[in-house]
């Protein structure tokens, strides 16, 4: 075990923690922490998620994360963020040519078809068109030809027609949209609970890193959906399903990070207002 394992480990241990708490809490995997107290970092996914894991850990478990590096920059690796981007920007470009050229592929193989419908459509339209010349020709006959009943039928149609949009109408009035409201229930300063209340079928939660990177992770009703290390400028969507009950965030470095809700921000609670890391639960009450 090496020196900053060591003192990472006395830090859990002083806090009572085991390493599976440890691994609910940060949301980072049990074998990356023994690795980090073992000083095994060959392991990590890469040099820059070590270091990551490294300061949530010691952040987690109550000691400073960016000056544990600084003390231990000789013994944990070193990553440089310019080569990140040129890798992450060379793997977009690469995917973004692969979807390109799946979607020439796809409406090439679906343009005879296409061509097919236009036609139809074209026809059945003709034949509607026509239904419609016809049979307006008829009625004009037949009022030709019973004129006083027409003239009936046109008073009642008028008073008819002027009641029905005023049924229309009472209607919309009744009919109100609920309003979303995302409300604080508690908060303790490193976890925070909101209620949300009239939410549309729809609903989806974003997390943007902003001037900095940031270990981020979305569970719904128990459920992990995503986890990533985002670096400065990159999101992590995720969509909420009809139903869904709670939806728990755990965020990293929230200084950097903000949590938008259906495109509405999301402010941090006063209390947590000098927290590093934060753990984020929304209620949902899908009742009408």
């Amino acid at each position: 075990m090496n020196e900053i394992g060591e003192k990472l480990q006395e830090a859990r241990k002083a806090k009572g923690y085991t390493l599976d708490d440890l691994q609910q809490m940060t949301k980072i995997q049990k074998r990356y922490l023994i690795a980090i107290e073992e000083g095994n970092y060959n392991v990590m996914p890469g040099k820059f998620y070590a270091r990551a894991f490294i300061k949530q850990y010691a952040d987690t478990v109550g000691l400073n994360g960016d000056q544990l590096l600084e003390d231990y920059t000789d013994t944990v690796p070193h990553t440089h963020d310019s080569e990140y981007v040129e890798q992450a920007s060379a793997n977009q470009t690469r995917s973004g040519n692969k979807i390109d050229n799946k979607l020439v592929g796809n409406v090439r193989d679906y343009l005879p078809t296409l061509l097919i419908l236009a036609v139809v459509i074209i026809i059945v339209a003709a034949i509607y068109l026509s239904f419609i010349k016809n049979n307006q020709t008829a009625k004009e006959d037949m009022i030709t030809k019973n004129s006083e009943t027409v003239v009936v039928s046109s008073a009642e149609s008028s008073s008819n027609e002027s009641k029905e949009p005023e049924k229309q109408q009472s209607s919309i009035v009744e009919k109100e949209e609920p309003v979303e409201t995302v409300t604080i229930v508690s908060s303790t300063g490193s976890q925070t609970t909101f209620a949300v209340t009239g939410t549309s079928e729809k609903n989806e939660i974003s997390l943007l890193a902003e001037n900095g990177d940031s270990w981020v992770s979305i569970e719904i009703d128990g459920d992990m959906v995503d986890q990533a290390l985002l670096s400065s400028g990159n999101s992590l969507k995720a969509s909420i399903p009809e139903g869904a009950k709670q939806v728990n965030l755990v965020i990293g470095n929230a200084a950097v990070t903000s949590v938008t809700l259906n495109g509405k921000t999301i402010e941090y609670a006063p209390e947590a207002a000098d927290a590093v890391t934060q753990k984020i639960e929304f209620q949902f009450n899908n009742e009408e």
